[in-house]
């Protein structure tokens, strides 16, 4: 008789990579913290990314914004589509509001 041991927990997460898929699809925007960047460049990682690639680049101002692989390894799925870095520093993937 064969049994199966995988545990519900682990199962049930996607990886970190389908996460931010989902998360950067469509995004026009990146909210780090309390600040907003207009999302210039989204690269939805994959089983082919390295961890120096660039997955976020953003402007604000006279601010830049840039993201690599590495940046969110480690990284978890908080509440209502916020993902944490190891750091503490929260992120959101923001979409234009539609209208009708």
């Amino acid at each position: 008789m064969h049994s199966m041991t995988t545990s519900l927990s682990t199962a049930t997460v996607p990886p970190m990579f389908d996460t931010l898929t989902v998360a950067m699809n469509e995004a026009a925007f990146v909210q780090v913290g309390d600040e907003v960047f207009t999302a210039d460049y989204l690269h939805a990682p994959d089983e082919f990314t390295r961890p120096d690639d660039v997955l976020v680049e953003g402007t604000r101002e006279d601010q830049e914004l840039l993201l690599i692989q590495r940046d969110f390894e480690g990284a978890r799925l908080s509440g209502e589509g916020e993902i944490c870095l190891r750091d503490g520093t929260l992120i959101r993937f923001l979409r234009p509001a539609a209208v009708h």
